[in-house]
């Protein structure tokens, strides 16, 4: 079995693995307590209100997700739930009171601090009642953890990270590998071609990102609008009023709201940018630009990791900026890869003479920046560990920790391709010029060094909807 092939078994079973012992994802927002308590008996009839108590703090959305109902499914409580003064974590139900003895169901739906939703039920029973099954109001439409909503998630990450790749790509490796194999013998007129080719794939590429990630943020919108209002995906995108309802109260549509904003902003410049390049005869473009393209889609990542698990550890602000590190980090290796497989199949196929050569520097350079940035990814996530976690023993005692583990084993396949490619590359900074052949070896390596990256993205998509260690 070539090493290759090890490779991609390895990624394999690391996410059998991840399927077989992943336990059922909860949502974030725990109750930790309640007035009346969890099944409590003898409760006073003359309660006024049901308060309950949560692990971080809540957002109630409609009047209706939060109500208290008989042993016949009566509604008891006013139809007023709210925050307690000063503590998002408490919410305050007024009942009509004075209660008689009956078996009475708490049912609530709340969306938490870090964007995701929560319902359950439990019950209690006032004077000398019994206990009675909870009786449910329905449980239909979406969940965090549905397929559907997953898949958004993975597709606006996805998206953002590619845009971002991107960017990184023409600024750190693709712009100063043509001025390094010009600098060693590229053909001027080769040069220029290399930069015009380059350049018009570079906004074809942005545009088609751009897009894509216009589309999975509506997509996120309506999955997490299906989730919070009891419907379906359809039914979501049938009734934007929902959408901008909740785009209007929530955290989750304040930070939507920015991340749109960074995007557009994104956008703008890169229109203009575009037009000066289209403009220009020559074929280079604008660094500064480039770099104020960067930074809009290094924001739009950095407000994800703001509404995330990040927003809530201890050092709140200090996690969020590690994890947008963290994130910032991971796309410029992952968004850089397709843009690697591009050159090293095209490049020696449209220069004739030098380019070889230039796909080979292109690929010396991306090593080093692909180099970093898996430190930086590797610190930020040891970082971000011991923030999700209260002790080394939960990486093996919770389903958090052991599917952790098992997303971190992914990058085991990629390090053994790397390794492969480790003595070509050491070759090229000799001198060595690569044949076509071998070239388009190495691009099938990074593409399935791509496709695990593409697993470990999706995992984490997934893995957004469980509870932290530290809860």
């Amino acid at each position: 079995m070539t090493r290759l092939r090890r490779a991609l078994v390895c990624a394999l079973m690391a996410l059998g693995l991840l399927a077989a012992s992943a336990g059922p994802a909860l949502a974030h927002a725990n109750l930790l307590g309640s007035t009346p308590a969890l099944n409590g008996r003898g409760v006073s009839e003359d309660a006024a209100a049901v308060t309950l108590r949560f692990s971080e703090g809540v957002q109630v959305l409609n009047k209706s997700d939060i109500s208290v109902v008989n042993g016949r499914g009566q509604r008891v409580d006013l139809g007023s739930p709210h925050l307690l003064k000063g503590d998002a974590r408490q919410i305050v139900v007024p009942v009509h009171h004075p209660l008689v003895p009956d078996s009475y169901t708490v049912r609530y739906r709340v969306v938490s601090a870090d964007s995701h939703s929560a319902a359950s039920a439990y019950v209690f029973a006032v004077g000398k009642a019994r206990l009675g099954a909870p009786i449910q109001d329905g449980t239909a439409g979406l969940k965090d953890t549905s397929p559907t909503a997953v898949a958004a998630r993975a597709a606006e990450l996805i998206a953002l990270m590619l845009l971002v790749g991107l960017i990184g790509f023409r600024l750190l490796v693709w712009s100063p590998a043509v001025a390094t194999a010009a600098g060693r013998g590229l053909p001027a007129a080769e040069r220029d071609d290399a930069l015009r080719h380059g350049q018009r794939l570079f906004w074809r590429s942005f545009w088609a990102l751009a897009v894509l990630a216009g589309v999975a943020e509506t997509a996120v919108l309506a999955a997490k609008s299906a989730v919070v209002f009891h419907t379906s995906l359809v039914g979501a995108l049938r009734d934007p009023a929902s959408a901008f309802h909740l785009v209007g109260v929530s955290r989750f549509g304040d930070f939507l709201g920015w991340r749109g904003g960074a995007l557009f902003a994104l956008v703008a410049v890169a229109f203009f940018a575009w037009n000066a390049e289209s403009a220009s005869d020559r074929p280079t473009g604008r660094r500064d630009l480039l770099g104020l393209m960067g930074l809009f889609g290094v924001i739009a990542l950095a407000l994800l990791a703001g509404q995330g698990h990040a927003s809530q550890a201890p050092l709140a602000p200090l996690s969020v900026a590690t994890d947008a590190v963290h994130l910032g980090g991971a796309a410029v290796w992952i968004g850089g890869l397709p843009c690697l497989v591009a050159i090293l199949l095209r490049a020696p196929r449209l220069l004739p003479e030098g380019g070889r050569a230039l796909a080979s520097t292109a690929l010396s350079r991306f090593s080093k920046v692909a180099l970093w940035s898996i430190v930086v990814i590797s610190v930020t996530g040891l970082a971000r560990l011991a923030g999700e976690l209260s002790s080394p023993v939960q990486l093996f005692s919770t389903g958090y920790g052991r599917d952790l583990l098992l997303k971190a084993s992914l990058l085991l396949p990629i390090l053994v391709l790397a390794r492969r490619n480790r003595r070509l590359v050491a070759a090229l900074a000799n001198g060595l010029t690569p044949t076509t052949a071998r070239l388009r070896a190495v691009a099938r390596t990074v593409q399935t060094e791509l496709a695990i990256a593409m697993g470990i993205v999706a995992v984490a998509a997934l893995l957004v909807a469980q509870i932290p260690g530290r809860a």
